[in-house]
């Protein structure tokens, strides 16, 4: 059975990154760039047309930044994952982001491979963040609040793996749940807990103390 083809598009004001990212796609058969824009304005009208699965977007564009471009895309009704991809990530702009709902942080010095697994990542509603900014940001979250008291301890632990970084698989063996009831769970917990995305949700699980750096 073949992989469903995810359609993207991508927000990018550097015209050698759009090229580079360009390249990178071409490499693999499951993703498709339905879209591109310079800057955030065109490429929301675009996912508002086109309603891909995955925008991409830098964060530092000219009229309308990443993070302004996510906030807009997630008062949409369906709206995309979203993955960032940039030059600079430092720590404040990327936590921002990830309670805007982006579902992943990649920076262009990283791996081609690496913006191909993001991509990916995204699509099936896991996150992904650069290795060169995880133990960083995750330090912010450290703050060691209280967990909702509404949390079972079932939905505790599951934020604890998330925040661990296991995919719905992995969760799966580790609980003894079959993946469609993990996913099911995972849904559940993201709506419960406000949070926009699987990253949101890792993050909470540091915030809150599960998950020891």
């Amino acid at each position: 059975m073949s992989k469903p083809t995810i359609r993207m598009v991508v927000a990018e004001d550097d015209p050698l990154a759009q090229l580079a990212i360009q390249s990178y796609v071409a490499r693999v058969d499951d993703i498709e760039i339905v879209g591109s824009a310079p800057d955030g304005k065109p490429a929301l009208e675009l996912v508002k047309s086109l309603k891909p699965d995955v925008l991409l977007t830098d964060i530092h564009m000219p009229h309308m930044t990443g993070v302004e471009l996510i906030r807009h895309v997630f008062a949409l009704p369906d709206p995309p994952r979203v993955l960032c991809f940039t030059v600079l990530g430092d720590e404040n702009t990327m936590r921002t982001a990830l309670e805007a709902g982006a579902s992943g942080f990649l920076l262009k010095v990283d791996p081609p491979d690496m913006l191909i697994h993001g991509i990916r990542c995204a699509y099936h509603g896991d996150a992904l963040v650069s290795p060169k900014l995880l133990a960083s940001v995750l330090r912010q979250f450290q703050r060691h609040n209280q967990p909702p008291s509404d949390l079972s301890d079932m939905d505790l632990e599951l934020v604890r793996l998330v925040g661990r970084g296991l995919d719905n698989g992995d969760i799966s063996a580790a609980v003894f749940l079959a993946p469609s009831t993990v996913k099911t769970y995972i849904s559940r917990l993201l709506k419960k807990t406000d949070c926009r995305s699987r990253a949101q949700l890792a993050a909470k699980a540091h915030e809150w103390g599960l998950v020891e750096i």
